[in-house]
């Protein structure tokens, strides 16, 4: 059996911080081929987070990112996993469509933004969210957990946009390990 994981990074969250590097390391150990993404270093170091600042900056990440998976012959992969945060989530439900993915990926969303939600009754998968994420409200999260608790993978009370509260180490170490066992779980049933 074939399978494939593409890690997609968020603005600053790149493929080397805890949430992708372990979740992509699950995969690699559960026999997936790993393809990381990367949007350049003007788009890992942007410093506005507002929708309307995102939006180009989301154009500018996909029109890079075609070329990174123009060659990959999803066709023959049995099982494909998208393995996404912040700004990653809308580019990898965005890019389901674009590649001609719909219904043959599943979508592991990490701290989705606004303009992902509206994908969420399209996607086969789950997200994962911090009730403290400065960038998603808080009642948008809630109101997501209630419309789709098949694809809720986890709220994490008073957690950021890393899934962290500030002087709480360990905490942030037990959030990473919930997550890396949800994808384990996801993996296992694929």
């Amino acid at each position: 059996m074939k399978k494939l994981a593409v890690i997609f990074p968020g603005v600053g969250y790149t493929c080397t911080k805890p949430l992708l590097y372990y979740t992509a390391s699950m995969a690699a150990e559960r026999g997936y081929e790993i393809i990381r993404l990367d949007y350049g270093q003007d788009i890992h170091t942007f410093h506005r987070h507002t929708p309307a600042e995102l939006e180009p900056i989301i154009k500018l990440a996909i029109k890079r990112t075609l070329p990174q998976l123009g060659n990959v012959p999803f066709s023959e992969y049995d099982d494909i996993i998208f393995i996404s945060k912040s700004i990653g989530t809308t580019i990898a439900c965005q890019l389901e469509t674009a590649l001609q993915l719909k219904g043959k990926v599943h979508q592991f969303l990490m701290t989705p933004i606004p303009s992902t939600l509206r994908y969420l009754s399209d996607i086969n998968g789950l997200f994962f969210s911090g009730t403290a994420d400065p960038y998603m409200p808080e009642s948008k999260i809630r109101a997501a957990a209630r419309n789709f608790p098949d694809k809720t993978g986890g709220i994490f009370e008073g957690c950021n946009h890393s899934l962290e509260q500030k002087g709480d180490t360990l905490g942030a170490l037990k959030n990473v390990r919930l997550i890396v066992e949800c994808l384990d779980k996801m993996l296992t049933n694929a």
